[in-house]
């Protein structure tokens, strides 16, 4: 009987997870960052234009870059049409309330550094494989330098690419604007209503919508030059496990601030692997490709070791704002709400 009362108290629990998702804001947001997504990059995805080119096809990656503010844009709308909101009530909706805290800056940075062990991590299993070589003199940004310019660059690669790694911190501030267009939307909207079906089931429903948004831009050679479905599942299971990391960001810290700086520096440090090495299989190496698949794993399962030993260690006390906001599984009652 026992047994029989626990199963029946775990469906209800699920029936009213479900019944707490808002699934029609939900899909109202989902049409309208997606159709702004495709008619952003229409044009370009009939002019057969190459995201992997920047230079041959400006208008392209422009487009590409408008589309990064649609989540955000979306998001609002839904939060003042649909759900009413008015004043700081579109803020808490957005996740931009509290936004700047001693808490979100702390996480920021280690966002920022799990950014890094991401891209290195996935760089370094790649030339353990084989299936790139670290040659900064024959890399692809030399090849574009030469390309624009007709003349070899002024310096040795080595030393221009020390000097960029030196810029990334401006990189990353100003990659961060258009990242929050994207987080805004992301995590901090659509997140907090996916959370009443679990927060893992949250993370990474949120993670698949995430990359699925992304299919225009796939389609336009982004990331993987596989303009096809291919592409798009890939980007999929990428996006996946950066959400689940980025969105324990957002849970941990109750900020959005990390989520954002963290995006931004997933996207500079991933641009930087130009300065160092040759062309090479996209979707072998690098952060939302396999390599990357690997290292997101080990961090995911680093999170989840993390959570499981708060939990043994405090106990009773898991109501304790400070300790429930940094499990990355959480009960119902203790999940992060807008």
């Amino acid at each position: 009987m026992s047994e029989i009362r626990a199963r029946k108290n775990e469906s209800e629990t699920a029936a009213g997870r479900s019944r707490g998702t808002r699934w029609g804001a939900v899909s109202v947001f989902m049409c309208l960052a997606y159709g702004a997504a495709w008619v952003l990059l229409w044009p370009a995805i009939q002019a057969s234009a190459d995201l992997s080119d920047p230079v041959g096809n400006p208008g392209a990656y422009i487009a590409t870059v408008a589309m990064m503010f649609t989540p955000g844009l979306a998001a609002l709308l839904v939060a003042v049409t649909l759900e009413r909101r008015r004043g700081k009530a579109i803020l808490v909706a957005l996740g931009l309330a509290g936004f700047f805290t001693r808490r979100g800056w702390r996480f920021a940075l280690a966002g920022i550094a799990g950014a890094a062990v991401l891209i290195s991590g996935s760089w370094g299993l790649g030339m353990l494989f084989g299936w790139v070589q670290l040659d900064p003199e024959h890399s692809m940004a030399k090849e574009l330098i030469v390309r624009v310019t007709g003349e070899q660059p002024p310096m040795p690669m080595a030393l221009l690419a020390l000097l960029q790694l030196l810029n990334l911190p401006i990189g990353i501030a100003i990659t961060a604007i258009a990242a929050a267009g994207e987080e805004v939307g992301w995590r901090g909207w659509l997140l907090p209503k996916l959370l009443p079906l679990g927060t893992g089931w949250a993370l990474c429903v949120s993670g698949a919508i995430w990359g699925l948004w992304h299919a225009p831009a796939i389609l336009l050679g982004l990331n993987y030059e596989e303009r096809n479905p291919l592409g798009i599942i890939m980007m999929m299971i990428g996006c996946v496990g950066a959400g689940v990391l980025i969105g324990w960001l957002r849970l941990a810290s109750g900020s959005l601030l990390p989520c954002v700086l963290a995006h931004a520096a997933l996207n500079s440090f991933a641009s930087y692997q130009s300065m160092l090495f040759p062309p090479f299989d996209e979707r072998l190496v690098g952060p939302l490709a396999i390599t990357g698949w690997v290292v997101m794993a080990l961090l995911i399962a680093a999170c989840v070791l993390r959570a499981t030993r708060l939990r043994q260690r405090h106990g009773s006390q898991l109501g304790r704002p400070e300790v429930r906001n940094t499990e990355l599984f959480q009960s119902p009652g203790e999940r992060l709400r807008d």
